[in-house]
């Protein structure tokens, strides 16, 4: 059995000295991170060739011994060539043509430090604390136990508050048998998510409440002065408020994923291309789009819902208990008819309602579409089992649903129409 990788984050309790050394480590990293981008361009510009992460390490040797940048010998080694090894990774991946070119790391976008081995931290649970090297003992807010082999530990600061990542591995949970979806979700705008049992969660539309207080902040942004302390300020009070916008929006997200976790083994979701789905309807010069600004609103109002977030959440915590989620196509899940089948776009004459052309059944439109995602959920679920050489069936792993075309067929609104909801199950 193989063991899976699971991170535990906690808040540090440091001291104003701990938080300077920290915050001069982290600049650090930043300088070493620019400093080698900058000799790889140098040496593709000379036409030489590109430097592994081996060589990276001796030029790293090299700044800490030389007296102009000794500074840097006072900061631990390893969070250093840990900011190399991601150097050598994206560059990697740039030559695969997977991500664009790495680029320089400005002022507030410091590195996290990582330290990948055991051997250069240690855990005091009992106490609440973490040591690590050349930094000494922190207090942390221990919220919950840490479960599993410790493997690796990330400090990264969130604007005045540090937080520690632990990376523990744990054994992999085996779906149990017998097991089959039993609940299909449909997501969406003005409705969050649709069950297959006939319920609705509203949505918590985090962003929305506060579009008014967004715009006042932005606005004070832009009459400030560059370079001045004024708009220091005012940028620092819109950062703030971004932040509270997305921990309101990842505690709710964590309570519903959790909610239906607890209810359901195996549960069916579409397996949306949100990128594809957010995507701007501007065009090009010769061909520009329509109603841009309706679309602008609605990628705004699908990604202040973070279906792809939610997913991801509820995903873990089914595998966590013994269970999985099961990704169907997305396409014309909304426009089928539960019970007859008929697939119509007529069938749905109102974002609201489901009216079958064929056998004249009405129903919610999410609440069909949900019950449809759990009836292909149950199809997808059965292809994941095979028998085994004695006859009895085996559970895979988590299933993965067959490749679906890149653009989805749902229809959602113009724009959210909802505001002011709770997150609670209305039936």
């Amino acid at each position: 059995m193989t063991d899976r990788l699971r991170a535990y984050r906690y808040e540090l309790r440091l001291r104003p000295a701990q938080a300077q050394t920290l915050a001069r480590w982290a600049g650090g990293l930043r300088w070493v991170w620019n400093a080698a981008l900058a000799e790889q361009q140098r040496r593709y510009a000379a036409g030489e060739r590109h430097a592994g992460y081996a060589e990276m390490c001796r030029w790293l040797t090299g700044w800490r011994n030389a007296p102009a940048t000794a500074w840097l010998a006072l900061g631990p080694v390893p969070p250093q060539q840990q900011v190399l090894k991601r150097l050598d990774e994206a560059y990697r991946r740039f030559f695969a043509k997977t991500a664009r070119r790495p680029r320089f790391c400005a002022r507030g976008q410091e590195p996290g430090l990582r330290f990948p081995s055991t051997d250069h931290f240690s855990i005091d649970a009992q106490n609440q604390r973490l040591r690590a090297l050349k930094l000494g003992w922190v207090r942390l807010r221990l919220s919950r136990p840490i479960k599993g082999a410790v493997r690796n530990l990330s400090l990264r600061r969130e604007r005045h508050r540090w937080f520690a990542s632990v990376q523990v591995a744990q054994p992999e949970v085996l779906p149990a048998a017998g097991l089959a979806p039993t609940l299909g979700l449909d997501l969406g705008v003005t409705v969050f998510a649709a069950c297959s049992d006939g319920t609705t969660i509203a949505p918590l539309q985090a962003l929305a409440r506060q579009q008014r207080r967004m715009r006042r902040c932005q606005r004070a942004v832009s009459r400030k002065g560059k370079g001045s302390a004024n708009r220091r300020k005012a940028v620092g009070r819109l950062a703030r408020l971004h932040q509270r916008i997305a921990r309101q929006r990842a505690d709710w997200l964590h309570q519903c994923s959790t909610a239906l976790a607890n209810q359901h083994p195996v549960i069916a979701i579409e397996d949306l291309k949100v990128r594809v789905m957010t995507a701007s309807a501007r065009g090009t010069r010769e061909r520009p789009g329509k109603r841009v600004k309706q679309k602008a609103g609605l990628n705004r109002a699908m990604l202040d819902a973070s279906w792809r977030e939610f997913a991801r959440q509820l995903a873990y915590k089914l595998e966590d208990r013994g269970g999985a989620l099961v990704r169907v196509p997305a396409p014309y899940t909304s426009q089928r008819c539960h019970t007859c089948g008929h697939v119509d776009a007529r069938n749905r004459p109102t974002q609201a309602r489901f009216a079958c052309v064929a056998c004249g059944h009405t129903a919610h439109a999410d609440v069909n579409a949900a019950r449809n995602i759990l009836a292909a959920g149950h199809a997808v679920w059965a292809q994941s089992q095979a028998p085994a050489a004695c006859g009895e069936v085996v559970r895979r792993a988590p299933a993965a649903a067959p490749p679906a075309p890149a653009a989805s067929t749902k229809q959602e609104p113009t724009e959210a129409t909802r505001t002011g909801s709770t997150p609670a199950r209305t039936q």
